[in-house]
């Protein structure tokens, strides 16, 4: 990688790793689906322009859109109001080793002995975070319901990935901007068929915190995230970017533990180094295999 290069790849790492920290606070403040429709309407406005209709293709991309754009997000959203940030991040990390599972399953891949070991890590890895009650102060009684809540994101993320890599014809940002309208229109019918109260909160909320939640989120999160990561693409193999997400999971770790006090013990630390170590395998033996629609850390999965 050259310098620019480098720069592009970590400044992508830190938007991504501090993102778990704004949306942590943000739905301390909101109801997490009413936050998550808000933000992706922000971003359905500003890429509204990218919209193409591509016939016989829009079926699967209405379905793919919910699992990206929609349901992860609320599972996620909502994970993240129970769980530390970074054990949400580290949970979060699940979407490489479910999205390995199901293109074996739908996608007739094959996998080998070294990353069924990968995959059998990184699930034992949640698990003992998850149970991690000795390590997580206060929160103790919610962090299983957190992380689980995220599990199942990160499972619907991995759907997702795997239906977009039978889409045809669609550029990065086409696949955004739908993704992001499908996930507003889902995320507000959710949100005002589950949650109430949403004036009152709005009322009571800081308006600045949430304005500038809102914004770092879809601007950052969504709309320099992604545009960042397929323009490493473009340039760099997949073995050299799609290992960036792991330095996204230690830096939201690591503004996790100094910005929000995230407890950090024995327990989590072991969990931590499985899943990073297990979810790195994977990916890297998914990259030499260049399946990378189906294996990689989807942009729009990031929160």
């Amino acid at each position: 990688m050259n310098a620019r290069e480098i720069g592009v790849l970590l400044a992508m790492s830190l938007v991504w790793g501090f993102h778990f920290i704004v949306i942590k606070v943000a739905v301390g403040e909101l109801q997490p689906m009413f936050y998550a429709a808000i933000r992706m309407t922000l971003v359905a406005a500003i890429m509204a322009p990218f919209l193409r209709w591509r016939a016989g293709e829009m079926r699967l991309i209405f379905v793919a859109g919910l699992c990206l754009g929609a349901f992860n997000y609320a599972f996620m959203f909502s994970g993240l109001k129970y769980a530390t940030a970074s054990s949400a991040a580290i949970a979060m990390e699940l979407h490489v080793p479910f999205a390995t599972i199901l293109s074996v399953i739908f996608l007739k891949d094959r996998i080998g002995i070294k990353r069924i070991i990968g995959i059998t890590f990184a699930f034992f890895g949640v698990a003992i975070i998850a149970l991690g009650k000795n390590d997580s102060g206060g929160e103790a009684a919610n962090i299983p319901l957190g992380i689980a809540l995220i599990a199942c994101g990160a499972f619907v993320e991995a759907i997702g990935a795997v239906l977009v890599k039978k889409a045809n014809g669609f550029k990065p940002h086409e696949l955004l901007a739908w993704f992001s309208l499908i996930g507003a229109g889902g995320l507000w019918v959710l949100t005002l068929s589950l949650d109430s109260g949403h004036g009152a909160a709005i009322a009571a909320s800081n308006k600045s915190l949430i304005v500038g939640a809102i914004l770092y989120s879809a601007i950052g999160g969504s709309i320099f995230g992604h545009t960042a990561y397929y323009w490493l693409l473009q340039r760099l193999p997949v073995s050299v970017v799609s290992p960036s997400v792991l330095l996204t999971t230690l830096i939201a770790v690591f503004f996790g533990v100094v910005l929000l006090g995230d407890p950090f013990g024995p327990r989590m630390i072991a969990g931590a180094l499985m899943v990073l170590a297990g979810v790195g395998f994977v990916l890297l033996r998914n990259s030499r295999k260049q399946d990378i629609k189906a294996s990689m850390h989807e942009p729009g999965a990031l929160p």
